[in-house]
């Protein structure tokens, strides 16, 4: 089977990839910028009219399934930052999808931050709730997903949250975005304001876990499946960080606040004060989702043990400068 992998280079891209070309798959990745793996790389942009290039849209067309995992914008982009990846990016996706001899099917990664912030429990494959959404990403997200469900595309779609652990060859996440820009600040030991002292789940999930289940989705005949997938303990926000700083001999400094009712003035304090604007948006709890990944479609799927302890470890060494004024060299206690 001939997969194209569109985001091959990211760090869930490039274990997508690898775990395709492992099961014997044909595999082309398609990003931006060249990737590490053994497969095939073809420039690919999704800002561009047309993807960018030729190649890329050939290789898209001729696939048998084609992988969307792109999309890796900052929760603070604007409107059209966000927009051009996840709505007209994906519009030209699906349009070449659809235009194809033999169209190939679709595997759209989302992320549980395309449900918003409804008001009630929301279902696996539900979508359209009523949310508000707190940032353009998250709409980005939204948007994306409804683009796929209304195309005429044999596509099947799966939800992440935060993915961490190690990547393709042993990568870490970027700690400029989300959930993994708040390890500085933890390490660091920066008072860190969260609501109920963080005793609230993220929805995160091993990343190896995640991209044997979108390689499960890929090889699927069925389609028309919407599946939500995260860690089957469901840590919570303080659980996570205490995690990432035991290894270091560190302990987070977590301040129960109630956070939710001043977010707006808790954004502007940050932006003055020079803290990440990033804990903003983890800093209260978001949806509740009541259903994980639908195990009448899967085989049983399973992240690493202590993945979030491995990731930590290799973070021991590697220093980064952040422009919020944390600067922190990880060496483990």
């Amino acid at each position: 089977m001939r997969v194209a992998v569109i985001g091959g280079s990211g760090y869930l891209g490039a274990l997508i990839a690898d775990r395709c070309q492992e099961r014997g798959h044909s595999v082309v990745a398609l990003s931006r910028h060249r990737g590490v793996g053994t497969w095939e790389h073809q420039q690919c942009d999704l800002t561009a009219p047309g993807l960018g290039a030729e190649r890329a849209r050939a290789a898209i067309t001729e696939a048998d399934v084609c992988v969307f995992a792109a999309g890796s914008v900052s929760w603070q982009s604007s409107s059209t930052e966000s927009l051009q990846v996840h709505d007209r990016g994906i519009a030209t996706l699906l349009q070449l999808v659809e235009s194809a001899a033999n169209p190939p099917r679709l595997v759209h990664v989302s992320s549980i931050l395309a449900l918003g912030e409804p008001d009630k429990a929301v279902a696996s494959d539900q979508l359209f709730v009523g949310q508000r959404f707190r940032n353009w990403y998250e709409y980005g997200k939204y948007v994306a997903e409804h683009r796929v469900r209304q195309s005429a595309t044999r596509h099947n779609i799966v939800r992440f949250g935060p993915l961490l652990g190690l990547g393709y060859d042993a990568a870490i996440p970027d700690i400029r975005y989300g959930l993994p820009a708040l390890f500085p600040m933890a390490l660091a030991g920066y008072p860190i304001p969260i609501t109920d002292g963080g005793q609230y789940p993220c929805y995160v999930g091993d990343v190896l876990g995640a991209a044997e289940l979108v390689v499960d989705m890929a090889e699927w005949t069925e389609f028309g499946r919407t599946v939500t997938w995260f860690d089957p303990q469901n840590p919570s926000l303080c659980e996570i960080l205490t995690r990432i700083c035991l290894p270091f001999g560190k302990y987070p400094r977590i301040i129960k606040a109630d956070t939710g009712r001043a977010e707006w003035l808790m954004r502007t304090l940050m932006r003055r004060i020079g803290t990440d604007a990033n804990l903003t948006d983890y800093a209260h709890g978001w949806v509740d989702v009541d259903a994980r990944a639908d195990s009448e479609f899967t085989r049983e799927v399973r992240g690493r043990e202590g993945y979030i302890q491995q990731m930590s470890a290799a973070m021991a060494g590697q220093s980064w400068s952040r422009p919020q004024h944390i600067d922190v060299r990880y060496t483990h206690a």
